[in-house]
């Protein structure tokens, strides 16, 4: 039973791993950025999006943004071979476009650059045990309106997973 269950975990592992997506750069002046969230998403739902590519990103994908003047580029869309380096990903798949780069007219929305490490806040259980309810960090916000940067700002980032209770540690301020 036991080996029958390690068994069916790492399958649903296996699996897994077909929707797994990677964390895109954003590129601003020559310096590429690690962020959470993908311009893309804006355009295809996950599930559209896993379809379109489920022969191209069987390891997963990765978009390759960039700020150019006022305007967001998908330089390129990558899969993750699953043993070897980063393939491209046709654009005529999801963008009837013949090459990249491409402008991303589709995205209004927000991309967060890191500038300091994710602060994590922490609460008691009622069971007294230590338990993550979200964190915070400094960034660079970078505001798009179709596709054209309408506002650059650093903001203090928040991310709760849980309501706070009253036996939590204060997210310590964010580093410069």
């Amino acid at each position: 039973m036991h080996y029958f269950c390690l068994s069916l975990l790492l399958c649903f592992s296996t699996v897994s791993l077909a929707a797994v997506h990677k964390a895109d750069q954003f590129i601003v002046d020559g310096v590429p950025h690690d962020v959470d969230s993908s311009p893309l998403e804006k355009l295809y739902a996950a599930d559209e999006l896993r379809l379109k590519l489920k022969n191209q990103a069987q390891c997963g994908y990765q978009g390759v943004w960039e700020l150019k003047g006022q305007h967001l580029f998908l330089n390129t869309l990558k899969q993750a071979d699953c043993e070897t380096a980063a393939v491209g990903i046709d654009p005529q798949l999801l963008f009837s476009e013949k090459q990249y780069p491409l402008k991303a007219h589709w995205f209004s929305g927000a991309i967060k650059v890191p500038l300091t490490d994710k602060d994590y806040k922490h609460c008691l259980t009622e069971e007294g045990s230590d338990e993550t309810i979200g964190y915070a960090y400094l960034a660079m916000v970078y505001e798009f309106i179709a596709g054209e940067l309408v506002k650059q700002s650093e903001q203090i980032v928040t991310e709760n997973w849980q309501r706070p209770r009253s036996n939590c540690a204060n997210v310590p301020t964010a580093r410069v």
